[in-house]
């Protein structure tokens, strides 16, 4: 993560001590901090009053004042920022998205195009709509690593174990790729494979064999463990073999499986964002 930019994105009721769990990594790795502090603007409730076309419409003006105040709250947030990273001398800058839940996907994606990481702060929960729309934005509509619960490990971005979910998919691949520096860093990696099928065309002669080789060149600790869920479901076999290894990181591919299908049926990637206890690294 040496000299790297990490996104941070932070919501209404997010603190200067939520970015210190964030800061002494990035003074370590000269890192740069860009916070956006995302402010989810209400539906506009709006009258109308006569009939069409003719009829008037009518913004109430309390929704005006909320939008107004909120704003305000969001600015006096990005200096508080800003004033935070002269004061602990850590490179960075603060920033401002106040916008409808259902754009911020679009709003944010182009801030994280020459960024290398992302970090969802933890109290974008609040908000459930605005949080599925920054990951979505963030995980399909920019090249970058996503973390989520960063709250629940010391360091989120230096962690010491790591746990890589494989299964030899295009995003479980790009997830490993994004996490490499991490990798590269961490005092042990541990590669774990969920009802893996052995075939020398897909995974090796041995499910995340390939894996661990491509890694062990670049200097990685390795091991390798074979999993079987026998019928539990993968993301919860995921979130108990990580514990067992201690590690600080889980590092995952997202949405190998449609997103209307998660939505509807569930599957790996909904459960490892909906837990809230362990912190996980996700790419697309």
């Amino acid at each position: 993560m040496q000299n790297q930019t990490i996104l941070v994105l932070q919501g209404p009721n997010g603190t200067d001590q939520d970015l210190a769990h964030l800061s002494e990594t990035a003074r370590a790795q000269n890192a740069y901090l860009s916070v956006l502090h995302i402010g989810p603007v209400q539906p506009i409730p709006v009258y109308a009053y006569g009939g069409m076309p003719y009829g008037a419409v009518e913004v109430p003006h309390k929704w005006v004042q909320e939008r107004q105040a909120l704003a305000a709250v969001m600015e006096e947030k990005r200096q508080r920022s800003n004033a935070f990273f002269e004061k602990e001398g850590i490179s960075g800058e603060a920033g401002v998205i106040c916008s409808f839940p259902a754009s911020l996907d679009d709003d944010v994606a182009p801030r994280a195009m020459l960024c290398d990481v992302a970090v969802l702060q933890h109290d974008l929960r609040e908000d459930e709509e605005a949080y599925r729309k920054l990951l979505f934005g963030l995980l399909f509509n920019s090249p970058v690593g996503v973390v989520i619960n960063s709250h629940k490990t010391a360091a989120p971005l230096a962690p010491k174990k790591v746990f890589v979910a494989w299964n030899t998919s295009a995003p479980a691949a790009r997830a490993v790729h994004e996490a490499l520096p991490m990798l590269k860093k961490a005092e042990h990696v541990t590669i774990g494979t969920f009802d893996a099928i052995k075939k020398e065309t897909a995974d090796g002669e041995e499910p995340g064999a390939d894996l661990a080789k491509w890694l062990s060149h670049h200097g990685c600790t390795i091991t390798v463990e074979q999993y079987q869920t026998n019928g539990a479901e993968v993301g919860e076999a995921i979130m108990a073999h990580a514990k067992e290894v201690d590690a600080d990181l889980i590092v995952m591919g997202a949405y190998g499986q449609s997103r209307l299908r998660q939505a509807v049926f569930g599957g790996t990637t909904r459960t490892m964002v909906e837990q809230q206890d362990a912190a996980v690294m996700l790419a697309h």
